[in-house]
C-alpha cells in the first residue's frame, strides 16, 4: 500500500535489489537478468488508489545502504527481535482475531491502511477490478508469447495476484499457468482478507485457483503485515485437491531495509535482496535457461 514511485524508477530500483541478491547466491542468474532486464515486468497499480506517485528519492539512501550491507548487523537483529516489536506484532494478531475491536486497537496509520485494503476487497468504485485487469493483461501477454512465468506478489500485491489467478482460472477459463508463485510479506492468511478472497464462497477445488504449479511463501521476522508467517496451514487444501503441487513456507527471514524510522523488515527491496528469496528465484531462472 501507500503511493509508490513512478513505475520506471520503481522497477529499476526493484531490479537492482533482486540483481544484488542474485549476485550473492546465483551469479549466473544475475548476469542473465542484467542482460535480459526486459523480462522483469512491474505491474504498478497503486496510482489507481492515490492518483499520484511519490518521489523515489526517499527510498534511495536506504536502498544504497541495503546493497552495501545486505545482512543485518547484530544490533539490527536485536532490534528486529526486540520485545517491543514482538508485543506490537501480538497486538496486531489480536486485532485481526477480533476485528470489531480494530477501530479501538489500531493506530491512525493502520486504520487508514485497513480502509484502503477494504476499498480493494469490496471493489469500491470498481477499483479492485481495474487493478486485477492490469495484472491480467500482463499475464495474458506473457502466456500468449509462450513465456514461463514466475509471479511475485508483495504485501497486498499477493492478495491481488491470488484473486487475479482465481478469476483467470475459474471465471475466464484461461489455460495459462504460473510456473512459480512467490509471495513476500503476504497478509493472505489474515482473517478479514481470507474471508473476502475470490472463491471463498465456493467449495472444494473450485474455492481455489488451479493455475499455479508451485507456491513459495517468504515472511520476515518482525512482520506487522504478514501476521501469519506460514500460509500452508491455511491453503493446504489446495494441495489436497490438486490445485497446486506444493506450498512451501520460508518463515523467519532476517530482512534489512534501513528506513527513516529504523529497520523496515517489510520493504520489498529487502525481500528481493534476501539470500533465500533471491536464491529461489535464481534457481528458477537457471532451470529455465538450461531448458532453452
Amino acid at each position: 500500500m501507500k503511493p509508490k514511485p513512478p513505475p520506471e524508477a520503481h522497477r529499476a530500483a526493484l531490479l537492482r535489489a533482486l540483481a544484488a541478491g542474485l549476485e550473492r547466491t546465483r551469479p549466473e542468474s544475475a548476469a542473465w537478468l542484467r542482460s535480459h532486464a526486459e523480462q522483469f515486468t512491474l505491474v504498478s497499480w497503486t496510482t489507481l488508489f492515490y492518483d499520484f506517485h511519490r518521489d523515489i528519492a526517499a527510498d534511495l539512501p536506504g536502498l544504497e545502504r541495503l546493497l552495501d550491507e545486505p545482512e543485518p548487523s547484530r544490533d539490527e537483529r536485536r532490534e528486529i527481535d526486540s520485545l517491543s516489536r514482538r508485543a506490537m506484532r501480538l497486538w496486531h494478531v489480536f486485532g485481526d482475531s477480533f476485528p470489531l475491536l480494530t477501530p479501538v486497537l489500531a493506530s491512525p496509520e493502520l486504520r487508514s491502511t485497513l480502509e484502503d485494503v477494504r476499498r480493494y476487497l469490496e471493489n469500491a468504485d470498481g477499483v479492485g477490478a481495474r487493478i486485477r485487469a492490469m495484472l491480467e493483461r500482463a499475464l495474458v501477454d506473457a502466456w500468449n508469447a509462450g513465456e514461463r512465468v514466475l509471479l511475485i506478489g508483495h504485501s497486498l500485491g499477493s492478495v491481488i495476484a491470488y484473486d487475479c489467478l482465481w478469476e483467470l482460472s475459474r471465471e475466464r477459463h484461461n489455460d495459462g499457468r504460473i510456473d512459480l508463485f512467490v509471495t513476500l510479506g503476504s497478509p493472505l492468511a489474515t482473517r478479514f482478507i481470507r474471508r473476502a478472497l475470490k472463491g471463498t464462497d465456493r467449495a472444494g477445488a473450485a474455492r481455489y485457483p488451479d493455475n499455479i504449479e508451485r507456491w513459495e511463501n517468504f515472511s520476515a521476522r518482525g512482520e506487522m503485515v504478514a501476521l501469519h508467517a506460514r500460509l500452508a496451514p491455511f491453503f493446504g487444501q489446495m494441495v489436497e485437491v490438486g490445485a497446486v503441487a506444493s506450498i512451501v513456507d520460508h518463515p523467519a527471514l532476517y530482512n534489512r531495509f534501513p528506513g527513516a524510522k529504523g529497520i523496515d523488515v517489510h520493504k520489498c527491496y529487502a525481500y528481493l535482496a534476501n539470500l533465500e528469496v533471491a536464491g529461489r528465484i535464481g534457481e528458477w531462472l537457471e532451470r529455465g535457461t538450461a531448458q532453452a
